[in-house]
C-alpha cells in the first residue's frame, strides 16, 4: 500500500509537470504579426482590415498600423520591430525609403514580407506578395494596341500618357512594360503624342494622387487638343482615369480609349456607361489570402509557395515572390464580374 501511495503521488507530480509544460508551450506558441500599411487610399485600409481579420481567425495576434507619411511609417516600423513579432508585413509608402529602418529587423531575424509594393535596396526583405506587375504593363499595352488595330496598320491616333507615383516601383514597371509595346507604334507614326511627353518623369502623377492629374489633363487639352481629338489616354489606375474623364467631360470632348487599374467599383460603372474602356482587376481578397498563407509558412519555419525567383531585384537581391494573376475587365465581362 505504501508503494502504491508513493506511485500515485509520483504520477500526480508527473501529470502536474506535463500540464505546466503544456501551459508554457502554449504561451510560447502565441504568434504575432506586425502590419504597417499606408492610409493614403481607401484600398489600403480595406486590404489591412481584410488581412487582420484573416490572421486573427487563424489565431494570430495582429498589431496593425496605418501611416500618412514616410516618417510616420518609419517610426511605426521601429516600434513594431521593438516588440519582436514573428513576422512583419509592410506596404511601403515609399519603396526606396525603408532600407535603413529594416536593418534592425534583419539583426533580430524577423522575416519581412512586402505587400503589393516591393521594398528596394535592402537584404532584410524576405518575400514579396503582389500581382504580376509585368503582366499588368503588358496587358495595358496589348489592349490598347488591339483596340486600335495597330498590328494591322491602324492609325494614326492621338495619345497622351500618365504614370503612377515615382516613389512606387510598381509604377515604373507598369509604365516601362506598356511603353515597350507602344513605342514601336509611336516611331511608326501610328500613335502620335502631340505634347511629346513620353517619359516617366514627364507623365508621373505625384503620390498616385488623382487630384494631381487634373491640372495636367487640362493643360494638354488646352495646349494640344483645341483643334484635334485626344483619342487614347494611358491612365495608370482607376482613380486617375476617373479624374481625367471628368475633366474631358467638362471640356465637352468625346471620351477617349482609356485604361485603368485596380478594378474599382466606380470604374465598373464607368465601363458600363461607356466612359472608361477597361481596367485591370487586382482582387484584394486573392492577394490578402495568399499573403496569409505566406505568413503562416514563414512563422512555422517552412518555405512558402513562390512562383517567381527572377524578376524582382530590389537593387540588393532577387526577392522570392508570389505573383497573383490580374484580370482585364471591359464591357465584355464587367457585368459578370461586377454584377448587373
Amino acid at each position: 500500500m505504501k508503494y502504491a501511495k508513493y506511485l500515485c503521488v509520483a504520477m500526480l507530480l508527473v501529470f502536474a509537470t506535463v500540464l505546466s509544460g503544456c501551459g508554457s508551450s502554449a504561451q510560447k506558441e502565441t504568434r504575432t504579426v506586425a502590419v504597417c500599411f499606408p492610409n493614403t487610399t481607401p484600398s489600403w485600409q480595406r486590404n489591412g482590415d481584410s488581412l487582420q481579420k484573416l490572421l486573427e481567425e487563424d489565431g494570430f495576434e495582429v498589431n496593425i498600423q496605418f501611416s500618412a507619411t514616410v516618417d510616420e511609417q518609419k517610426q511605426q516600423i521601429k516600434d513594431s520591430i521593438a516588440k519582436k513579432p514573428n513576422c512583419m508585413v509592410i506596404g511601403a509608402i515609399d519603396s526606396s525609403a525603408l532600407s535603413d529602418v529594416l536593418e534592425d529587423a534583419k539583426k533580430r531575424n524577423i522575416p519581412v514580407i512586402a505587400f503589393d509594393r516591393i521594398i528596394m535596396n535592402t537584404d532584410a526583405l524576405s518575400y514579396y506578395a503582389s500581382f504580376d506587375n509585368y503582366a499588368i504593363g503588358d496587358g495595358m499595352g496589348e489592349y490598347i494596341a488591339a483596340a486600335l488595330n495597330l498590328k494591322n496598320g491602324g492609325g494614326p491616333y492621338n495619345i497622351e500618357f500618365f504614370a503612377g507615383g515615382p516613389s512606387d516601383n510598381n509604377a515604373h514597371i507598369f509604365f516601362e512594360n506598356t511603353m515597350k509595346i507602344l513605342e514601336p507604334y509611336l516611331k511608326s507614326g501610328q500613335l502620335v503624342c502631340r505634347s511629346g511627353q513620353v517619359t516617366f518623369d514627364k507623365v508621373a502623377v505625384a503620390d498616385w494622387n488623382s487630384a494631381n492629374a487634373a491640372p495636367r489633363i487640362n493643360e494638354l487639352l488646352n495646349n494640344y487638343y483645341t483643334d484635334a481629338p485626344l483619342q487614347v489616354v494611358l491612365s495608370p489606375n482607376d482613380d486617375i482615369a476617373g479624374v481625367i474623364l471628368g475633366e474631358i467631360e467638362k471640356a465637352g470632348k468625346p471620351y477617349p480609349i482609356i485604361s485603368g487599374l485596380d478594378g474599382d467599383p466606380a470604374a465598373f460603372e464607368r465601363i458600363k456607361q461607356g466612359k472608361q474602356t477597361f481596367t485591370i482587376g487586382k482582387d484584394p481578397d486573392v492577394l490578402t489570402a495568399k499573403c496569409v498563407r505566406m505568413i503562416k509558412a514563414v512563422v512555422e519555419g517552412v518555405q512558402p509557395d513562390i512562383n517567381d525567383v527572377t524578376n524582382y531585384n530590389n537593387g540588393v537581391k532577387v526577392v522570392p515572390s508570389f505573383l497573383c494573376t490580374p484580370m482585364i475587365i471591359d464591357k465584355t465581362n464587367v457585368n459578370a464580374i461586377a454584377g448587373n
